[in-house]
């Protein structure tokens, strides 16, 4: 299954086996509530695509446009609208002019009244890890960018048409470029 919004079941009766399985890891959504799935995919979407090369600005515009996608009802509906919304955003950033200059207005608000780009902010190594993605090829850059998004292979798989073993062989020839971009040693490699 690609990676899909969890809904919201019914509580476990007190003791059974349903209550002691370990959380999902997707937050439950209520299917009526777009606030919170659009307050939530619209930050990781924005990371998303920037780990594919994106700047902010360009990232924020492209999740923008896949949102709008999504609406008025589709979403509610969607079997997989996490991933629904990755492929649009990716297929409308690489639609962009390279050429595109950062807009000189703000970008348009989100519900709640803030830029969904000032809510990326990004840690040092973050930073350190966005640059060495960007010098990856851009086939291993968009195989990683699902792989940081969460997505396990198989998803990742059936959301790019590709084979389960090309998902892999894409992750693992990633991981050993950024090994080398990062400067990183066989014993900080697995930290």
């Amino acid at each position: 299954m690609i990676g899909d919004m969890v809904m919201e079941q019914p509580p476990a009766p007190v003791g059974t086996e349903a209550q002691r399985q370990p959380p999902s890891r997707f937050p439950v959504v209520h299917r009526d509530d777009f606030d919170a799935f659009y307050v939530r995919e619209m930050r990781a979407v924005t990371v998303f695509l920037m780990h594919q090369g994106a700047t902010p600005y360009e990232a924020a515009d492209s999740a923008h446009e896949a949102i709008s996608k999504l609406l008025p009802d589709r979403w509610r509906t969607m079997e997989h609208p996490r991933a629904f919304l990755r492929l649009t955003a990716q297929r409308c950033y690489w639609r962009q002019n390279d050429a595109r200059v950062c807009p000189a207005d703000p970008v348009p608000d989100r519900p709640g009244g803030t830029c969904p780009v000032s809510e990326v902010v990004l840690t040092e190594t973050q930073q350190r890890l966005l640059g060495a993605l960007h010098e990856l090829p851009p086939a291993l850059r968009s195989v990683m960018a699902w792989h940081l998004d969460g997505f396990d292979y198989a998803e990742i798989a059936e959301a790019l048409g590709m084979s389960l073993a090309a998902v892999r062989q894409n992750i693992s020839r990633a991981r050993r470029k950024l090994v080398t971009i990062l400067g990183l040693g066989k014993g900080d490699a697995d930290d």
